[in-house]
């Protein structure tokens, strides 16, 4: 383990500040953080699997921190439905790390579509209405049978 301590140190010094910054938010999330001990101490033996994985993705997690602390406020608050959630979370856990391979490869791919993701949205966005209206135009003027229950469904959904 201390191998990987050493490998890992670098990144942790240079993200040193921005823990600084977190610390008084840290004590406000505390008293929550200690009610989810116990799970954790249950989940312990499959992060430590998972470990050598999330070593290689800090890297990206590096890059993607400051956006966490713009979004930390509202994490926080979200913090007692999470706990709540947590249990099932523990069940779901080994698939995900059965997943996190996959993840591993796909994560460096999504940084390098993303800011194509982020032009086309705008025009995604100004094209929705008029997709949904024709849709709706087809269901209306369709004459098969089911087109008074798919138009009942489509206005049930929207």
């Amino acid at each position: 383990m201390l191998p990987l301590f050493f490998k890992v140190l670098p990144l942790l010094i240079k993200m040193l500040p921005l823990f600084n910054k977190v610390i008084p938010l840290f004590f406000k999330v505390l008293p929550l953080l200690i009610k989810v001990l116990p799970l954790f101490i249950k989940m312990l033996p499959l992060l430590i699997k998972v470990l050598p994985l999330f070593i290689k993705m800090l890297p990206l997690f590096n890059k993607v921190i400051p956006l966490f602390f713009k979004v930390l406020p509202l994490l926080i608050k979200v913090l007692p439905l999470f706990i709540k959630m947590l249990p099932l979370l523990i069940k779901v856990l080994p698939l995900f790390i059965k997943m996190l391979p996959l993840f591993n490869k796909v994560i460096p791919l999504f940084f390098k579509v993303l800011p194509l993701l982020i032009k086309v949205l705008p025009l995604f966005i100004k094209m929705l209405p008029h997709s949904i209206m024709q849709l709706l135009l087809f269901f209306i003027n369709s004459s098969s049978p089911w087109s008074s229950s798919a138009l009942y469904h489509f206005n049930w959904i929207f």
